[in-house]
């Protein structure tokens, strides 16, 4: 006679307890990889993690009875969430362009009080009943030193406090710093071959700046000599800088220019601020500017949204 009874293989089994023991093991080990063991909804990791993500990723949000939108660095007394993203399309709720930071949501950031800051990047915690703020500083770097937009240092919050337990993360980004006109020395029209003449038309809300390349050497050290707006000699760092651009980063630029070097000259945007036509001149010696003409390339016909990288750090402590 046939047994029929059903008959279950030991080593079925056994196979069986070794992938269940796996799996369990896996669900447990896994996430230790992305969050400390102790992290949790108050820790100081997560909530430094959190506060940069939302401040890089998210656009923010406002509404009032009527209307609403993510620029909300427009309508601050509004303001439901607060976040430093790009915002291509204002009523969205999402940015398209996660990592790179608006100019304008950054200027806002830096004036809005304390309570709203660590209120709406949820910067405190409840313990058995009591409410207390995190200790935190958030600050934007380039070349390790604190970005400066409208003459103000990108950071917020207290000096870190190196006696506590504290959390950090840093984020790179792509921070928008205002418009910039990139032109080749062939491009530019001169009205003497040792001189760049630029036509500015204002106002601008951000600062002007002006990328060249491919400059035509025509002597041993060939350098920038002087900018005049309107006749007017300005004044180096206070009206301008000028950087030498490698690879993502500006340097001072000092001494002679390079065939293959791209200088950046940035200029305050309060130079510009009449709807005019400015007449810009950039002296070099020993560089020539052949393309002489009677009317002068307009910045604005060739600028487009100037970004350069940073570093957004956030660093809380108890």
């Amino acid at each position: 006679m046939s047994d029929e009874k059903g008959q279950v293989a030991l080593d079925f089994l056994l196979g069986m307890s070794l992938v269940l023991i796996a799996l369990g093991f896996t669900m447990q080990f896994v996430p230790g990889l992305f969050i400390s063991e102790s992290a949790g909804e108050s820790s100081l990791d997560y909530t430094a993690y959190r506060t940069a993500a939302i401040l890089v990723e998210d656009a923010g949000w406002w509404e009032n009875m009527t209307t609403n939108g993510t620029d909300w660095e427009h309508h601050p007394d509004n303001a439901l969430r607060i976040g430093l993203a790009v915002d291509e399309e204002p009523l969205s709720r999402l940015s398209d362009s996660p990592n790179v930071i608006s100019y304008k949501k950054i200027e806002q950031f830096m004036l809005l009080n304390e309570s709203t800051v660590t209120e709406m990047l949820g910067l405190y915690n409840d313990v058995d009943g009591a409410h207390f703020t995190y200790g935190y500083n958030i600050s934007i770097t380039q070349n390790n030193l604190p970005l400066v937009l409208n003459n103000t240092r990108i950071v917020r919050g207290t000096a870190p406090d190196n006696t506590r337990e504290a959390a950090k993360i840093s984020r790179v980004v792509l921070v928008e710093k205002g418009t910039v006109a990139t032109f080749t020395g062939n491009d530019i029209t001169s009205a003497s071959s040792s001189w760049a003449t630029i036509n500015v038309t204002g106002p601008f809300e951000e600062n002007v700046s002006i990328e060249m390349r491919n400059l035509n050497i025509s002597g041993t050290n060939p350098v920038f000599q002087n900018a005049s707006l309107d006749g007017t000699l300005l004044t180096k760092t206070s009206d301008y800088t000028i950087y030498k651009k490698i690879g993502w980063a500006n340097l001072p630029l000092y001494g002679s220019i390079d065939e293959e070097d791209t200088i950046i000259l940035n200029f305050d945007n309060r130079l510009f601020n009449s709807s005019t036509d400015h007449r810009l001149d950039l002296k070099f010696q020993n560089i020539a500017f052949l393309n002489s003409a009677s009317s002068f390339e307009n910045y604005n016909n060739w600028s487009s949204t100037l970004y350069e990288p940073a570093y957004l750090s956030v660093e809380v402590w108890e």
